[in-house]
């Protein structure tokens, strides 16, 4: 079964999320900070009249605070927009549901697959998993 998937980059590493979890890709903007928010929000953006709460990735990957971000992922889930920040989308594209090497389900990352595209290797995450 072929899927599309969206691979961005967090630091120097790759990730990927299917398509369909992804309603547009938004160069950085400007956001509002919440008082008391989660660590993980870095605050509100309003992106043509939808205020969309902005989620930092990487925290919640415990990859580390000192990212650099160029661009914004926008999800649609359940009515509830999210933005999410990527250093930088790379592409996307179709691949084999054979093609994603699938890694334990006890994982609480969130990494629920591992992709080889050329020489890098891609962190296939699954987005819901992540931000329950």
């Amino acid at each position: 079964m072929e899927r599309q998937i969206i691979v961005f980059t967090l630091g120097e590493k790759y990730y990927a999320v299917n398509s369909d979890q992804v309603e547009e890709i938004s160069k950085l903007i400007p956001s509002t900070i919440v008082p008391n928010a989660p660590r993980h929000i870095e605050g509100l953006i309003n992106l043509r009249g939808n205020v969309i709460s902005l989620v930092n990735l990487a925290k919640l990957l415990r990859l580390g605070e000192d990212q650099c971000y160029n661009n914004i992922v926008i999800l649609d889930r359940q009515d509830e927009k999210l933005g999410i920040l990527v250093t930088e989308v790379k592409e996307v594209l179709k691949i084999e549901e054979k093609d994603i090497e699938k890694v334990s389900a006890e994982t609480k990352s969130g990494v629920v697959g591992i992709l080889q595209l050329e020489q890098d290797l891609v962190n296939y995450i699954d987005l819901d998993r992540i931000i329950s």
